[in-house]
């Protein structure tokens, strides 16, 4: 058998098992309750929610059942900058809607894309506030909201409500072209009977519906936290479905991320904070952390917290000027050490050419000269090794079917000419980490989403409509084959089995999406060149139909 072809079919079965492992889980759909309003989740005792960083001594109540017709007579508030809009609920503080106004539905549409409600059937909302040693969330009943602009032209709002004895403020403010919002909450006591200990909080609370996407285009959905034990660490929600999560550390963050999005809590990096997330008995889940608890002793005690909410795509400039772990939420698995510096030769290519498309081809392009040296010891083996086609012919003649002895003629006259045999291999596995790890930069780039190419190809993030990529693919594959030269004692069975190997893979990148196509098809087209050049400096004959 060929050991040359042998690894490559190795590699290239180790590649597709790779691919079809990320392929999306069947993910149970968690039923909810549609006619439930959002405030009634947070009237849920402790049993259900967020605990302090040190638990109540006595345990909570069970959560208080409220018929699920009752309506919340306040009203929501919007505040916004030019990129982002979101909606907030008058009684509970809840950030239940957020419109990325620059981000499109879908390849066609100009609609802003409303992140929270995509799924009108399903519960996906933020906030913040505090909760009552008790367990129960403090509603903070916001009657009235003021706008305002600051000297350095950010969007400011003040939010005010009070109720039990408290009264509440809010303070929201949004910079120009960031998908960050800074949120203060303060407490002031106005009316207690007695100390009235409150701790504050930050979650999110989603189903655990799956998202809708491309196959080929997986990518994890579910909790991530950051503490300075470990700067990036996933929870499921299946795990969560088995045991609840909770780890305290200074500093960190805690967010929920899903393809191309996410929502996150990034707090005062100074305080120690209790990160935590757990599946909640109405079948949702939380996902957050809470500070230390503050008793308010008499009237006018106050207390207050302030946290960072992102809520949008994964932009990792702006992700990274909140935290300096919080572009991990680009998940380039275990490859990241290559998928970073792809995805800023990416963003260099486009900030050249302003379309993704073509940044694309850059990207190969680049990755091809820097891989040139190593690809052109291996052509020039390849070429040797088809020079020798006349020679390994008469090998062939002279020991017929005695494997062992023109195995060894073959060997010394590879050894008398300076070829290696598996030097061929060498392109196949260099190239194999930068395929994966651009296919996981391609996943989590959402610059690429909706993005246009050329003519047919108006979203590289989706399979190519019309297959044009994938057929030009298996000819550039099937022309490599034919310069591929095969030795005369090669397996026929393997030698036929591999005739259908571009057919194979055309239907394979038939699916995956186009952007990923192009740089497969580029990454051929520059190695068929590659193998033109040195086969030719070898002095064999390029279009010989000898394979």
């Amino acid at each position: 058998m060929d050991i040359v072809r042998f690894i490559l079919i190795f590699l290239i079965a180790g590649t597709a098992y790779y691919l079809l492992l990320q392929w999306p889980p069947i993910e149970t759909v968690h039923s909810t309750n549609e006619s439930s309003p959002l405030y009634e989740e947070l009237e849920s005792s402790s049993k259900d929610s967020l605990s302090p960083l040190q638990p109540p001594a006595l345990s909570s109540p069970d959560p208080e059942v409220v018929s699920s017709k009752r309506v919340s007579s306040f009203k929501s508030f919007f505040v916004e900058n030019d990129v982002l809009k979101l909606k907030i609920e008058g009684e509970t503080g809840a950030v239940n809607s957020a419109v990325l106004k620059k981000v499109k539905r879908n390849a066609f549409g100009e609609d802003s894309l409303d992140f929270l409600s995509s799924e009108p059937s399903r519960s996906y909302f933020l906030n913040s506030g505090f909760f009552l040693n008790s367990g129960a969330f403090i509603k903070p009943k916001f009657l009235s909201m003021k706008e305002s602009t600051t000297s350095e032209g950010w969007k400011s709002y003040s939010l005010r409500g009070e109720d039990e004895g408290l009264g509440f403020e809010r303070l929201v403010i949004l910079k120009p072209e960031l998908y960050s919002v800074t949120v203060t909450d303060k407490v002031v006591a106005k009316n207690i009977s007695g100390p009235t200990t409150i701790t504050p909080y930050a979650i999110i609370n989603r189903d655990g519906f799956a998202v809708k996407g491309d196959a080929f285009a997986y990518a994890y959905l579910g909790p991530v936290f950051s503490t300075q034990e470990e700067r990036f660490e996933k929870i499921s929600f299946e795990d969560l479905a088995e045991e609840s999560f909770k780890k305290s550390s200074p500093g960190g963050w805690s967010a929920l991320i899903q393809h191309y999005f996410l929502s996150a809590w990034v707090p005062d990096q100074s305080k120690t904070f209790l990160f935590q997330a757990r599946k909640n008995s109405n079948n949702r889940f939380s996902v957050g952390y809470t500070e230390a608890p503050v008793t308010l002793e008499k009237q006018g005690d106050t207390a207050s917290s302030s946290n960072t909410l992102y809520v949008g795509p994964k932009l990792a400039k702006q992700l990274d000027k909140l935290h300096p772990d919080l572009d991990l939420v680009l998940d380039y698995g275990f490859l990241w050490w290559l998928g970073v510096p792809i995805y800023w030769l990416l963003g260099f290519g486009y900030e050249i050419f302003q379309n993704w498309g073509v940044a694309i081809i850059f990207l190969t392009i680049m990755l091809k000269l820097l891989l040139w040296p190593l690809s052109a010891s291996a052509y020039r083996s390849m070429g040797k090794m088809r020079t020798l086609t006349p020679k390994l012919q008469a090998l062939q003649s002279q020991h017929g079917d005695d494997k062992q002895k023109m195995g060894q003629a073959m060997m010394e006259l590879y050894k008398k000419e300076g070829v290696n045999p598996l030097g061929g291999c060498l392109p196949m596995l260099a190239q194999m980490p930068f395929f994966l790890a651009f296919y996981w930069v391609l996943v989590e780039t959402v610059e690429l989403r909706h993005s246009p190419f050329v003519f047919w190809i108006t979203d590289l993030s989706s399979k190519d409509p019309l297959f044009v990529l994938p057929i030009l693919n298996a000819a550039g594959m099937y022309y490599s084959q034919k310069l591929t030269p095969t030795p005369p004692n090669a397996d026929p069975m393997q030698a036929q089995m591999m005739k259908y190997f571009p057919l194979v893979f055309a239907l394979i990148f038939a699916w995956f999406p186009a952007g990923l196509v192009l740089y497969w098809l580029v990454n051929m087209l520059v190695t068929l060149l590659q193998q033109w050049w040195y086969y030719r400096k070898e002095g064999g004959s390029v279009f010989s139909s000898e394979s």
